[in-house]
């Protein structure tokens, strides 16, 4: 079934460029659009143009806005495209401007027009004025007559995306004989004012008002129709961005509040300041007491000077209580609070300073001076004077040099010295580049570790196991439960995700196979998640220390785990948690090198393999070990490969932030759509020098046109084409791709590690262990054995030597430590 349908699309695909009229069966029942304006006269083949452009004029908020083009045609024949808008500093098109978004692809009939719209979200750019600009076919899908008239411009939109202040409210005296009371509200300049009931900005508004120049707005409160002990407010501008909350009490004697009154209130009580760490913000509570019904403003960094961060009214018991959240300082950073209370006269009271914070050092870091003038100044995951705590220093003993690792102190050889014999009392014994006889590198034991002693460890891989998929996750959340966490990734599956503008469709099935059924288990949709039952199995442990980035980092670590279905049976979906190896020292390459290399010299079956390989793994999979990340984890990217929750077979990538994992493109491929497009042919002729020597990087847009793709969709067989192009840059574009390597390119079923039942070990595919297929455009034979070249990789490291099994020779690099041989174009 599945090769049935994605061949017949990979056959469409060799007819791009060529014209496909609608089919007699064609079914139109939608109405037609207004004709092309009188004047334009009709032209051979497909000629489309924008006619006329229209947008909001302010683009803010969190609403999406629409943006609409009238489409036309002035051909003789139909044409499909779709139409990009952007914003412009001018009314021309070019490189500078911002593309915002794209309509769908629409058919428009020959001497038609049509309606093509889109929604704009979100824009990243400073707050002015920019032009509306449209083009249609910006990626140059379809052969045009005149090609030269496709963009259009429209008027002005201004962009604000900058909510306004909170709303300053106080009663005030009425001059007139009301029996109501007038509520002002200090704000910004012509924003709408919106008072509700209660103190939380909820309901419906009970008035409103705008406030004028000076930015004040009063509002008559009806006491008898909407009697409440609290009101609150919201500021709204034009743009549709909204303030945060004010509220305040309700007036008691209204009539000239406190006319006589000049005394000012108590100074307030402080019973607590409480920070909450966070890397760009911290959550702050304060508390105490101070007259009833008093105003409290509460400042940060600041003697009572300026605007509060945040006011607060005392309860008639004169307790108040203030949460707000603060830009985050600096580590080792002394924050400050400040408090004081003003009663309805305005009087003040004398300012009062809570207990100060020391602001802690990000993970990783630490104030091993104790001077705050220069922070958190040492970072503990590699000084090896301070490692994993201040003044723990690494010994340096015999030839070897001492060096810290994720927090650990090691040994790596020096320059010029080897560890040939593996004998650790010896260390880098040798000055020369060690024989092919004592330098064997073990693929299984060091690469690609997929043995059942490892994958199915009765300590490791169980629940609470430094293997297990609970385990890892929940280093990645801080080690804290990573319910929320996981919960947040797997639905990210369930709505449509937009990623370089490109919209990815929901995958629901996620709910009813793996996500539903796991929280079935756990006790339903509202309870944390059972991890003990989490439907994920190890397949593989993966040492690419080929794709090491000196001065960035050692490599990778990679645990692969296949999905299960409710009852255990392996799914086709396999997740890859991606690590980096900390450390980008030419020290700490040649340690991780040494470590990983002495897992091989003590084989599989030793009884201590399973733990200094965990020793190794902890290296990488742990919270703290990489300064500078969240929570110090040192997770690259997720990549996920499934077939199960929807066609197309499809790969999608994430990332870890403060927020959680959040998609993002697939690295060196392309959108499925630029497949043997003139597009991607235009990219391979200008970049082929760099794809032959795969050094070339895919960027995320071409001339303003998402390119990049949001996911790897992989039809069946699949391989990248493109019209006339070197055969060997597209073998090569098309090998460096997600959707080449597991598919056509490689003769690779989807699964390089392939999901596996337990009790059984994961097959490994052609391109990784070694062999033969036919290169699926000219069907000449190419040989793959990428196993074996990261083997000669991990040689040349350790041993100074190129040689694997089965070579002879030895062959000193120079540099140190070795480079790597894989192509930097290549991120498998």
């Amino acid at each position: 079934m599945r090769m049935q349908r994605w061949l017949a699309l990979a056959l469409a695909g060799t007819l791009a460029g060529c014209y496909v009229g609608p089919p007699s069966d064609w079914d139109d029942d939608f109405p037609d659009g207004p004709t092309v304006p009188d004047g334009s006269n009709s032209v051979e083949g497909v000629d489309f143009f924008i006619d006329s452009l229209t947008g909001p004029s302010v683009l803010g908020g969190d609403s999406l806005k629409e943006v609409h083009a009238k489409l036309c045609n002035r051909g003789n024949i139909f044409g499909v495209t779709d139409v990009s808008f952007f914003l412009s500093k001018d009314n021309t098109l070019d490189t500078r401007d911002t593309w915002v978004a794209t309509s769908s692809r629409i058919s428009v009939p020959a001497g038609s027009c049509r309606d093509a719209s889109a929604q704009v979200g979100f824009v990243d750019l400073p707050e002015t004025s920019y032009y509306l600009l449209a083009a249609a076919d910006f990626d140059d899908f379809t052969f045009e007559a005149d090609e030269r008239n496709n963009e259009g411009t429209g008027g002005h939109i201004s962009v604000d995306f900058n909510p306004p202040p909170r709303p300053f409210l106080s009663w005030v005296s009425s001059t007139d004989s009301s029996p109501f009371p007038l509520l002002q509200a200090q704000a910004e300049a012509n924003d709408v004012i919106r008072v509700y009931r209660g103190d939380s900005c909820s309901g419906t508004p009970v008035a409103e008002a705008n406030t004028c120049a000076r930015g004040y707005a009063q509002v008559r409160i009806n006491l008898s129709e909407y009697s409440e002990t609290y009101y609150s407010a919201r500021a709204y501008e034009s743009a549709g961005n909204v303030s945060g909350c004010s509220s305040i009490p309700a007036p008691g004697g209204y009539e000239n509040p406190g006319e006589d009154d000049t005394t000012p209130p108590p100074p307030p009580v402080i019973t607590e300041a409480t920070w909450q760490y966070g890397t760009n913000q911290q959550a702050l509570r304060v508390r105490g007491t101070t007259e009833a019904g008093a105003e409290v403003g509460i400042f940060i960094d600041a003697q009572c000077t300026g605007i509060p961060a945040a006011t607060v009214f005392a309860n008639a018991s004169g307790a108040f209580s203030a949460n707000l959240t603060v830009q985050a300082a600096g580590g080792a950073t002394v924050r400050r609070v400040f408090v004081a209370a003003r009663d309805a006269a305005l009087n003040e009271s004398v300012c009062v300073e809570g207990p100060k914070y020391d602001t802690p050092c990000a993970p990783g870091y630490a104030n091993c001076d104790g001077n705050p003038a220069n922070g958190c100044e040492v970072n503990l995951t590699e000084d090896p004077n301070h490692c994993g705590t201040c003044s723990t220093s690494c010994d340096t003993p015999g030839d070897a040099v001492g060096v810290c690792v994720a927090g650990t102190c090691g040994n790596a050889c020096a320059v010029g010295r080897y560890d040939c014999d593996g004998n650790a009392a010896n260390g880098c014994e040798s000055t020369y580049a060690c024989s092919p006889s004592t330098c064997t590198i073990s693929r299984s034991a060091e690469l690609a570790i997929t043995a059942l002693s490892v994958v199915e460890d009765p300590v490791r891989t169980v629940p609470g196991g430094a293997w297990s998929f609970g385990t890892l996750m929940k280093a990645m959340a801080g080690d804290q439960d990573p319910s929320a966490l996981v919960r947040q990734w797997l639905k990210t599956w369930t709505t449509p995700q937009t990623i370089n503008g490109i919209t990815l469709p929901a995958r629901s099935q996620m709910l009813s196979r793996v996500l539903g059924p796991w929280e079935a288990k756990s006790g339903g949709a509202n309870q944390p998640l059972d991890f003990s039952k989490a439907p994920f199995r190890l397949l593989a442990i993966m040492n690419r220390m080929d794709l090491r980035n000196p001065g960035v980092q050692s490599g990778e670590g990679r645990f692969v785990f296949g999905v299960l279905d409710p009852q255990g049976n392996p799914l086709e979906f396999t997740v890859i948690l991606e690590f980096a190896l900390p450390g980008g020292s030419p020290e700490a390459i040649q340690r991780w090198a040494k470590d990983w290399h002495e897992l091989g010299q003590l084989g599989l079956n030793h009884p201590n393999y399973n733990a200094k390989l965990q020793a190794l793994t902890d290296r990488f999979a742990k919270t703290g070990v990489m300064a500078g990340r969240p929570f110090g984890n040192a997770l690259n990217q997720i990549r996920t490969n499934e077939f199960v929750l929807a066609e197309p077979w499809e790969m999608r990538e994430f990332n870890l932030t403060e927020t959680g994992l959040r998609p993002t493109t697939v690295k060196l491929t392309p959108d499925l759509g630029f497949e043997n497009s003139n597009m991607l042919r235009d990219y391979i002729r200008a970049n082929q020098a760099d794809i032959l020597a795969e050094q070339h990087v895919v960027p995320e847009r071409i001339g303003g046109v998402p390119f990049l793709g949001a996911s790897a969709q992989v039809p069946e067989g699949f391989f990248w084409r493109a019209p006339a192009v070197n055969t060997e840059a597209r073998h090569k574009f098309s090998l460096n791709t997600c959707s080449g390597c597991h598919a056509g390119e490689t003769g690779t079923d989807f699964t390089h590690i392939s999901p596996r039942a337990a009790g059984r070990q994961a097959v490994l595919s052609v391109f990784l262990r070694g062999g033969t297929v036919r290169d699926p455009w000219t069907l000449a034979p190419r040989t793959f054995d990428d196993l074996g070249r990261r083997a000669t990789d991990l040689a040349a490291l350790v041993c100074g030597t190129s040689s694997a099994q089965g070579l002879t020779g030895v062959e000193t690099f120079g540099g140190f430590p070795a480079p790597s041989n894989l192509p930097r174009a290549r991120v498998h």
